[in-house]
């Protein structure tokens, strides 16, 4: 028996595509399965090169605990599961970490997803030769911007005096302690950022016309890191002097990393003229799973808009007109699944000792969460992938096209008359998360929604795709906008990867390019 809310969803589509029909329009609208369908057409073919095309960009990191060896954390994993660090991980698996067996056998390696030779195959992430043929890739094809997930370790102290230490980022002026080596007043460091690092070297060294512009995609979305910064300070730290007396991750020092955080994008990032601007000239930050980081500062008693209307106060003291602020979310939409939603608050079990850990509570529904978006201080949303749309989940790319539909639609609709918050389209390669382990880990072992990591798309179809979400995004241009986000360049882990490959070349490059024609 279909729900309330499917009822009311199903009643609001038809309503729709009754209105379509009778709209002046050169959008083709068609309607299967209960999913307004949007086909491609020769007007929105003439306007497609007009969307601005962004992608996002995933790093990499070192696994290995040997200082002198560097094992890649996407490469490790895709060729050989026991130097896979995301699959010993016992904090997402359990204490025996992934466990095979002839129900779940291991099914790698996945040596398809091996970059081609021209990107020197499983590549350093801080070569520089790899980074402009990405860069180069990007700009041939039509990608007008990349967004890179950003990390950041809001609980490491360091010693600027410490030469190794010395060159990490620090507000200038702000406290040291210089009795001990220089140590930082206000903990916290880009965690990830040396694949970065090298990619805007690069793109400083091209021309201008050649030069990919950029954003930051904040990714504040690890519980570990959290449990980390509520470490601080606690009796095993201070133990093993790995902080001193007085350190502790209250509130007011909460305030003083994020006011660091935004300090470092205006000191490093936001004066480049490669960093991606909104029309008026703000730059643009992109937000991963805002409700991680609204949970964590509730335990403050802070609310999001109050850590983002202090980045614009900042960013403003700092003579820009402000940030803009773009929301990437996803979610669950049945009530059967709200153990699993949107949360907005985090309780620890003992509040005298919250790093012995504690729950994420009052979970919202995504359709719940989405209109607190922009009183909490955005301008608008996109997504990093969709795995469902109410009932419909996504077991093959055919069903992640139905569901990117639906939500195209319900979004599209939401914001459509609203001009000040925008919808930006997005698009997915595929899925298929068996490198990791699969979809999603249990302590048990094993992979709750194996069946899901089937996504896969072909040139023909991913093409197909980016031409519905052309025809959402013109249709809808007052409110969209006109930006379409991909995911991903190279989420290979995660089998969401353009980025050409052994097993499919340039397809989805070319896809890109047929479509947008730039």
């Amino acid at each position: 028996m279909k729900s309330l809310l499917q009822t009311l969803f199903s009643c609001s589509l038809a309503l729709f595509f009754c209105a379509c029909q009778n709209e002046k329009s050169n959008t083709i609208i068609s309607q299967k399965a209960g999913f307004v369908h949007f086909d491609f057409n020769p007007r929105q073919e003439e306007l497609a090169g007009e969307e601005l095309v962004g992608v996002y960009f995933m790093p990499s990191w070192n696994t290995s605990p040997d200082p002198n060896v560097d094992r890649d954390s996407f490469w490790s994993c895709i060729q050989d599961p026991k130097n896979c660090a995301s699959l010993q991980n016992p904090g997402i698996w359990g204490p025996k970490g992934r466990i095979y067996n002839t129900r779940y056998p291991y099914e790698g390696p996945y040596l398809d997803r091996k970059p081609i030779k021209e990107l020197k195959g499983f590549y350093k992430r801080t070569d520089p030769e790899v980074a402009r043929k990405q860069l180069q890739y990007m700009k041939e094809y039509g990608i007008d911007f990349f967004a890179y997930d950003w990390f950041f370790g809001r609980n490491y102290y360091y010693h600027l005096y410490f030469g190794p230490q010395s060159k990490i980022y620090y507000p200038e002026g702000w406290k040291i302690d210089p009795n001990r080596d220089g140590r930082v007043a206000v903990p916290g460091l880009v965690e990830w950022g040396d694949q970065l690092e090298v990619l805007l070297a690069e793109n400083a060294k091209l021309p201008k016309e050649k030069q990919m512009k950029w954003a930051v995609n904040w990714c504040d979305d690890s519980h570990e890191r959290w449990m980390a910064w509520l470490k601080i300070g606690s009796p095993d730290e201070l133990a093993r002097k790995a902080n001193y007396e007085g350190e502790k991750p209250d509130r007011e020092l909460y305030l003083q990393v994020h006011d660091k955080i935004t300090q470092l994008w205006i000191d490093q990032y936001f004066g480049r003229g490669d960093y991606l601007r909104a029309e008026d000239g703000r730059p643009v930050v992109y937000f991963y799973f805002p409700q991680d980081a609204e949970s964590r500062a509730a335990f403050y008693g802070l609310s999001l808009k109050d850590l983002l209307d202090r980045s614009q106060a900042i960013a403003k003291k700092a003579k820009l007109p402000g940030i803009k602020f773009i929301a990437v979310t996803a979610g669950p939409m049945l009530e059967r699944e709200r153990a699993y939603g949107l949360p907005t608050q985090w309780k620890a079990k003992n509040p005298n000792r919250p790093w012995e850990g504690g729950e994420y509570q009052k979970k919202m529904l995504l359709q719940e969460y989405v209109p607190r978006l922009k009183s909490m201080g955005f301008e608008g949303m996109t997504a990093y992938v969709y795995h469902n749309f109410l009932e419909k989940d996504n077991r093959s790319y055919a069903d992640m096209r139905e569901t990117y539909r639906g939500h195209w639609n319900m979004w599209s609709e939401k914001f459509k008359s609203d001009s000040n918050f925008e919808y930006q389209v997005p698009v997915a390669m595929g899925w298929d998360m068996r490198p990791a382990g699969g979809t999603w880990p249990q302590q048990t072992g094993f992979p709750s929604e194996p069946y899901k990591d089937r996504v896969h798309s072909t040139k023909s179809t991913f093409r197909d795709k980016l031409k519905e979400a052309v025809a959402v995004s013109q249709k809808y241009r007052a409110s969209n906008g006109k930006t379409i986000m991909i995911c991903c360049w190279n989420e290979y882990l995660e089998g969401n990867y353009i980025e050409p490959t052994e097993g499919h070349g340039f397809d989805y490059l070319e896809a890109i390019q047929e479509v947008f024609e730039k």
